[in-house]
C-alpha cells in the first residue's frame, strides 16, 4: 500500500503557495490602493482657478481644499492661499498635498522672495537643499526638504514684477511594508508646471 504522505505534503504546499499569494495580493492591493476623499466641490478664490486640472493631475492632487485656502487683504495688495489634496480614484496611492501661496502687490517683492526662501531654508525638520530655476519669472528658487521619514516637502518660489508666488507640494509613496520617498524630480515637475501657469497670467 503507497504512501499518502507524499500526496499530504504536495496538498499543503499547494494551500501555502495559494495562501502566501492570496496574502501578496491583498498587500499588493492595500499598498497600491487609492488614497485621498471624494470628489469635492469647494469653492476657492478667483486667484486659485489659474491652475489647470492638467497641473493640478501631474502633482496628484485634483481635489480642492476650500478649509485651507482664503484671501486676505493686505496693507498693500493681497495674499491668497489655495489649498488641493487627493481625490480617491483619481490621484493614486500615497500621501500628496498641494499648496499656493500668492503674495500681490509686494512694494518689496524682492525681499519678500529671498524671505519665503530663506523660511524653507531654515526648516530644522530636515536638512532643505536650494538651487536656483532659470526661466522662471523674475527669480525663482527650489527648495527640497527630505525628512528621516518618508515624507518629503519641495517648494517652488518665483518672483515677477511685484507678485511672490510659493508652490508648495509634499507627501510620500506606499510601499510594500513601509511608505517610502517620492522622487524629488517627479515634485519639482510638478511644483513648476504650476508656478509657470501662475507666472503666465501674472
Amino acid at each position: 500500500m503507497k504512501s499518502k504522505a507524499p500526496l499530504v505534503v504536495g496538498i499543503l504546499f499547494g494551500v501555502l503557495v495559494l495562501g502566501g499569494a492570496v496574502t501578496a495580493l491583498v498587500v499588493h492591493l492595500n499598498v497600491n490602493g487609492s488614497s485621498g476623499s471624494p470628489k469635492r466641490a469647494d469653492k476657492l478664490p478667483a486667484a486659485c482657478g489659474t491652475v489647470s486640472e492638467a497641473a493640478l493631475a501631474k502633482a496628484r492632487t485634483t481635489n480642492p481644499n476650500g478649509l485651507a485656502s482664503r484671501e486676505s487683504k493686505l496693507a498693500r495688495g493681497t495674499h491668497t492661499t489655495c489649498g488641493w489634496n487627493q481625490t480617491k480614484g483619481v490621484d493614486g496611492s500615497g500621501q500628496r498635498s498641494t499648496t499656493v501661496f500668492v503674495s500681490r502687490g509686494q512694494e518689496d517683492a524682492e525681499s519678500e522672495f529671498d524671505r519665503i526662501v530663506g523660511q524653507n531654508m531654515a526648516n530644522t525638520q530636515s536638512s532643505p537643499r536650494q538651487k536656483p530655476l532659470e526661466g522662471l519669472g523674475d527669480e525663482a528658487a527650489a527648495v527640497l526638504a527630505e525628512t528621516n521619514s518618508a515624507f518629503t516637502e519641495l517648494s517652488v518660489v518665483v518672483r515677477k514684477g511685484d507678485t511672490v508666488a510659493e508652490v508648495d507640494i509634499s507627501g510620500w509613496d506606499a510601499g510594500l511594508f513601509t511608505n517610502s520617498k517620492p522622487d524629488p524630480a517627479e515634485l519639482e515637475a510638478a511644483a513648476k508646471g504650476i508656478a509657470e501657469e501662475l507666472v503666465a497670467k501674472l
